[in-house]
């Protein structure tokens, strides 16, 4: 490890290599999780004409760009979320890489490549299918939990005078779990009651916790209304186009009153943001809130 700290830039380019296979592997599990279907087996299979593909049809990034978006074997369109989730993927495993460059702690390269592959992964099938499965929501809330006993650090506790740094990670990560998932459960029950219909599904709760057993408490809640706030903004970006182009047939019918929109990829970006960056410059609105219950 201490030869490789001395090549910084051999870092970041293994973390985009292996987010990028894993993003490849992102794109199985979007497909085939959502229709109960193995992910390891079959083989990559084209999804039109289940043909199989060859390894060198399906390099990470490149095969996207070489076949030019279009399966060899049959000639339909690859959806553009292949190449995306790839190259998201790797773009984040590689900002992960560069962060443990700079502070070198390992529990929080771990935490941050596998939060960021199950945040793609969320906004990649809850675009597609408007669902969330449990593997992401639930299983990533296990995993955070975990993660923040063995890797306190990831929740800023470096050192404790009794030796509880353990305890109070697991402690700060259940409370972003319950905390995160209980606000939005009661925001959604008020809104349900105030419009006579559901409006927030039941996964959007899960996934919540799941970002709060990552972000904590304090994350969890940026993630609500941040989510909302980039939820709104693209969606008023979409709306100016349809009133641009109204003649777009992707966007003609997508707005409107009464439509469903999923809130779980504005969820899992908010948590992103908060979790790569924002951070620092979040914290300090909840002091108060810390010096009351102290």
């Amino acid at each position: 490890m201490d030869s490789l700290l001395l090549e910084p830039n051999l870092i970041v380019w293994l973390g985009l290599f292996a987010g990028a296979c894993l993003g490849s592997f992102l794109n199985v599990v979007v497909y085939r999780v959502p229709r109960d279907l193995s992910v390891v087996r079959p083989a990559s299979r084209c999804p039109h004409c289940t043909a199989r593909i060859p390894w060198s049809q399906n390099l990470p990034i490149l095969g996207w760009l070489y076949l030019k978006g279009r399966a060899k074997c049959c000639g339909k369109k690859i959806l553009l979320r292949y190449f995306l989730v790839e190259l998201f993927t790797g773009l984040m495993f590689a900002w992960a890489c560069y962060s443990f460059i700079q502070d070198q702690e390992m529990g929080i390269l771990i935490a941050s490549c596998i939060f960021a592959w199950l945040m793609i992964g969320v906004v990649a099938v809850d675009s597609e299918t408007m669902l969330i499965p449990d593997r992401f929501s639930l299983g990533g809330a296990c995993v955070g939990f975990v993660l923040s006993m063995y890797f306190p650090s990831l929740h800023g506790i470096i050192h404790h005078p009794m030796g509880m740094e353990k305890m109070l990670g697991a402690f700060q990560s259940l409370l972003g779990i319950l905390i995160g998932s209980g606000l939005l459960y009661w925001i959604g029950a008020l809104a349900s009651r105030a419009f006579g219909r559901e409006a927030l599904g039941e996964g959007d709760v899960k996934l919540l916790g799941c970002v709060g057993a990552f972000c904590g408490w304090k994350g969890a809640v940026f993630s609500i209304f941040g989510g909302a706030m980039i939820g709104c903004a693209f969606l008023l970006l979409v709306f100016l186009f349809q009133k641009i182009r109204p003649t777009e047939s992707l966007l003609k019918d997508s707005l409107g009153f009464g439509v469903e929109i999923p809130f779980g990829p504005y969820l899992a970006l908010a948590g992103m943001s908060y979790f790569f960056g924002l951070r620092t410059w979040v914290d300090p609105w909840f002091n108060w809130i810390d010096a009351i219950s102290s």
